[in-house]
């Protein structure tokens, strides 16, 4: 059941990441920035972001590889049919992986985007 995340659905466009920040209302905490887009053109497409303020390359693309398997791991209890942009903030570099993890859950419920379970 572990796999890949579909290309498909990774924001990969300038276009794409413009359209979730005009259009998307945002949350945060400590280590993420949420931005859910509930309609728009992209339908369920997933993106990832990390700003220079991070620090270099290395750092940021650390950031984002946490964020993808944050992700993968939890997307079967994120509705479908949602537009999300995951942006790291400066507290997530120090964080560990569970950290975020939590961060994540948290944000989703908040937004109300979590799957109740059944």
């Amino acid at each position: 059941m572990n796999q890949k995340l579909s290309k498909k659905i990774i924001m990969q466009y300038n276009e794409e990441f413009q359209h979730i920040y005009k259009n998307a209302k945002s949350l945060s905490d400590r280590y993420i920035v949420m931005h859910i887009a509930y309609s728009n053109k992209f339908n369920h497409k997933i993106g990832f972001a990390a700003g220079k303020k991070l620090g270099n390359a290395v750092t940021r693309n650390h950031i984002k590889r946490i964020l993808r398997e944050v992700y993968r791991k939890n997307k079967q209890n994120v509705k479908e049919n949602i537009c999300i942009l995951l942006v790291g903030r400066k507290a997530a570099v120090n964080a560990d992986y569970n950290d975020i993890n939590r961060s994540f859950c948290r944000l989703c419920k908040r937004a109300g985007v979590w799957k109740v379970a059944k």
